[in-house]
């Protein structure tokens, strides 16, 4: 009888909100804050072993939390400060969740509060049936998050530069990349105080 196979789940939101100009992490979202709301969500999701939540210092601390503290299931841990943007905080995210020998990692945007957790057990199982080194969701407007990397593909997520930098080894191992189709538009995330607004409004 062959295992189940671990896997676990990096929320990258250790971004400096610089185009809405003020932490987005933070705000409301439905009696709580965005990136709670966000957490809440993943930790619903049955098939993770472990999760890590990537913050930047000064939003821990007005969440109360410390580095090593927990925000619901999540364990909180700090990007590097590399000016790497999101490479930074899958370096961070693969090294809190190392000693928990996963199978895989699913990546997920903690400004996305549309995602739910059946997407990611989906993908997820797409991932495990497929036996792909990568799995992706493809909505009805493109593809999207979560993002589910092989553990053989951990070293070179660690040696990621810059923003989008998952999506290079999409790109770069297209053929080794399983496609599961979510029939639903792809969730929003929220760069702007339009984006917020009008996310708030549809409630995702």
């Amino acid at each position: 009888m062959t295992r189940e196979k671990r896997v676990g789940a990096i929320i990258l939101a250790g971004g400096r909100s610089e185009r809405l100009g003020r932490a987005k992490q933070l705000l409301p979202w439905n009696s709580r804050t965005l990136v709670e709301a966000v957490v809440e969500e993943v930790c619903r999701a049955g098939r993770l072993a472990v999760v890590a939540v990537v913050l930047r210092p000064e939003v821990a601390e007005a969440l109360g939390k410390r580095a090593g503290e927990r925000l619901g299931c999540a364990r909180i841990v700090f990007p590097d400060e590399t000016g790497e943007g999101c490479a930074a905080s899958y370096r961070s995210g693969l090294a809190a969740l190392e000693e928990s020998e996963l199978d895989a990692v699913v990546i997920l945007l903690g400004d996305q509060p549309g995602m739910r957790a059946e997407t990611i057990e989906r993908v997820i199982a797409g991932w495990e049936r497929s036996a792909a080194a990568i799995a992706v969701a493809r909505y009805r407007d493109g593809e999207g998050h979560p993002l589910v990397f092989d553990r053989s593909l951990f070293a070179e997520l660690r040696g990621l530069r810059g923003e989008k930098a998952a999506w290079k080894l999409v790109d770069r191992y297209r053929e080794r990349v399983y496609v599961v189709e979510i029939e639903e538009s792809m969730p929003g995330d929220i760069d702007t105080w339009e984006d917020y607004e009008a996310r708030r409004q549809r409630g995702a």
